[in-house]
């Protein structure tokens, strides 16, 4: 799991890169202008469609819910070990726990902020005077999103959500037993 999570790492981070430098309205730009052309603008933002849908193909069925799913379930033994357990085990399992919801907050909340800048970019090419034909691609164009499985993606409600998953599971497993 870890061997296919670390490109995809590399993936978002080159991701969000290259969004920030299509962005309009910014005061400095590590790239030439004329990237930001409209054709330039349809092209790339085509071509980084087809290279998500790509990349989810790999990672949205196996990997993202893999994640999700495993290290949230780990992370509720793990603070259900913090507090029923004492001396040397509790301690392990506390610094457990911690390091694992740090993971899952960061990890997902970076996957949620490539949906949230891609509106952005959208909302500030939208904002501009354009071709109709340009117009036309934006209103047909849907932002990029890390999807999980085929029935949702990652946004910063589903990382809420799944902190109320790990405290909720924690509590009914403290309570049964």
């Amino acid at each position: 799991m870890f061997c296919q999570a670390f490109p995809a790492i590399e993936y978002v981070f080159g991701l969000l890169e290259i969004m920030n430098e299509m962005e309009l309205g910014r005061n400095r730009y590590r790239t030439r202008d004329c990237l930001r052309t409209p054709k330039e603008f349809m092209k790339i933002w085509r071509e980084l469609q087809i290279l998500n849908v790509n990349c989810m193909y790999n990672y949205a069925t196996i990997v993202v819910p893999a994640n999700q799913w495993l290290f949230s379930i780990w992370c509720v033994y793990c603070i259900y070990g913090f507090i029923k357990l004492d001396g040397p085990f509790a301690f392990i399992t506390f610094v457990a726990a911690v390091l694992i919801l740090t993971y899952l907050i960061v990890m997902f909340s970076v996957l949620a902020q490539v949906q949230l800048r891609s509106t952005q970019v959208l909302n500030s090419w939208g904002s501009q005077r354009q071709s109709l034909l340009f117009k036309k691609f934006l209103r047909s164009t849907r932002s990029i999103k890390i999807y999980i499985g085929s029935f949702y993606f990652v946004d910063h409600g589903m990382v809420l959500n799944m902190l109320k998953f790990i405290s909720e599971s924690t509590v009914n497993l403290i309570v049964v037993n």
